[in-house]
């Protein structure tokens, strides 16, 4: 309960409808003064006839603040514990899985939650200004979390600019056409699911002939089970390839595989290789195999193909650890492109960026009115980058887009703002596939973790 209309319209309707009701305070330590907030929650508590209690969490800084202090806030509460979201907060939901390339599940938003041991929604289907009304009928002062009109944080910019843009265009209250969407896309998806639950995943001929939306289900089905996140729609195809027969095996996840073997599919641990060619001690198990990594580049380039549709994109390759990739990149795009290169560093011969961004080699192209897309082997901490795109809009392009084909999970210390990603990787060196240790590894077919003591 965090002490705003939401959560303290959910305490009164609770303790109106005779719940023994508790509310819970977690504090995150994010902001000055949040501590005090406790005190006035448990006011509110004692006056509504509820019980109180404070908890509080440790929220390291650093990238996805946002969903680390939901993750470690509902770790600190109960698993059935009811929350004060309403329809806005759907809406806004709805639209934030949107943009990150949600499928049907991610288009139904949250549910009202009351199966056992799982999150409860009871206010789900009231507005913002009906808790808000409600607060000033029962005198309650709800409070105000500053972060909330931080617009850092894309949820703000959802609620505060993108709604009312489009309620201005559609001339209609559009949240409320997005929580009743949801509502009903979630009839859908349970459909589908109860019907994919009828399909063994592990059978790769029932697989193959299966309708396709049931097919992609029963595999999510088999790559989420005890997983902390469900797999992506690229890992989904290649599973479904592999079960048609087009491959015997692939990668879904780093350290993750699925192979087939007498007509059955099985999930089981990568298979950690070295590059036999020349036994070198350094050389690690594989984080992305060969196979995998064409077949999500030809993805990448089918995708690019149909955004850049209708003009010619100017690929800006990043020397020299991207130029494998751009090569096979540049290969499957079908259109017209154009090519340059820079040389930007912050490694050196170093294992871990420096910070310290120097370019070694600039354009030779002008890059007035062009469609610039830079072609980036790997992020890291996300700094040069960040140097590299300020330095090229300074040009004018008419655009500036970056397509990397590796992203280290957890090191950004700015928000890199990608529009194509290959791959999501743990945050350990990495070499293959162009990426080098003093200007070694670069032809190895695979990106793999680098030993530098060569540990076996």
């Amino acid at each position: 309960m965090s002490g705003g209309a939401d959560s303290l319209a959910l305490l009164a309707l609770a303790v109106a409808a005779g719940c023994d009701a508790t509310a819970i305070h977690v504090d995150h330590g994010l902001r000055p003064g949040s501590a005090d907030e406790a005190d006035v929650v448990a006011d509110i508590a004692r006056r509504l006839g509820a019980a109180f209690e404070a908890r509080t969490v440790r929220i390291e800084p650093g990238p996805n603040l946002e969903a680390r202090a939901r993750d470690a806030r509902y770790a600190a509460l109960p698993p059935d514990v009811a929350t004060g979201h309403t329809a806005d907060d759907q809406a806004e939901t709805v639209l934030l899985n949107l943009l990150r390339g949600a499928g049907l599940d991610g288009l139904t938003g949250m549910g009202n939650g009351g199966e056992a041991g799982t999150r409860r929604r009871p206010i789900l289907g009231l507005r913002r200004q009906q808790t808000h009304a409600l607060c000033q009928e029962l005198g309650l002062q709800p409070l105000t979390d500053p972060t909330n009109a931080d617009p850092a944080f894309r949820r703000n910019r959802v609620r505060h600019e993108l709604l009312p843009l489009l309620d201005d265009i559609a001339e209609r209250d559009v949240a409320a056409v997005l929580a009743r969407q949801a509502g009903l896309l979630t009839d859908e998806a349970t459909l589908l699911d109860e019907l994919a639950s009828l399909l063994d995943p592990t059978d790769a001929k029932a697989l193959a002939a299966a309708p396709p939306p049931l097919a992609r289900r029963a595999v999510r089905r088999l790559l989420t089970a005890g997983q902390a996140h469900p797999p992506d729609a690229a890992a989904v195809e290649r599973v479904l390839a592999v079960a048609r027969g087009q491959a015997t095996a692939c990668e879904v996840a780093p350290g993750r595989r699925v192979a087939r073997r007498r007509g059955r599919l099985s999930v089981g641990p990568a298979q950690g290789i070295t590059f036999a060619a020349v036994d070198d001690p350094h050389v690690g198990p594989i984080v992305v195999g060969e196979d995998e990594l064409q077949a999500r580049i030809a993805e990448l380039g089918n995708q690019i193909s149909a955004d850049y549709q209708g003009r010619a994109p100017l690929l800006v390759g990043v020397l020299k650890g991207a130029f494998v990739f751009m090569s096979d990149l540049a290969r499957s795009i079908s259109l017209p492109v154009e090519f340059d290169f820079m040389a930007v560093s912050s490694y050196g011969s170093a294992t871990k960026t420096s910070g310290v961004v120097r370019i070694v080699k600039d354009l030779d192209l002008d890059l007035s009115g062009r469609h610039v897309l830079v072609v980036e082997d790997i992020v890291d901490s996300g700094l040069t980058l960040a140097y590299l795109r300020k330095n090229l809009l300074a040009r004018n392009p008419a655009s500036v887009e970056v397509c990397a084909l590796l992203v280290k999970e957890g090191l950004q210390k700015t928000d890199p703002d990608l529009r194509y990603v290959g791959f999501r990787i743990p945050p350990e060196f990495v070499i293959g596939y162009g990426l080098d240790v003093d200007e070694r590894y670069r032809n190895l077919p695979y990106i793999c973790t680098f030993r530098p003591d060569g540990d076996s």
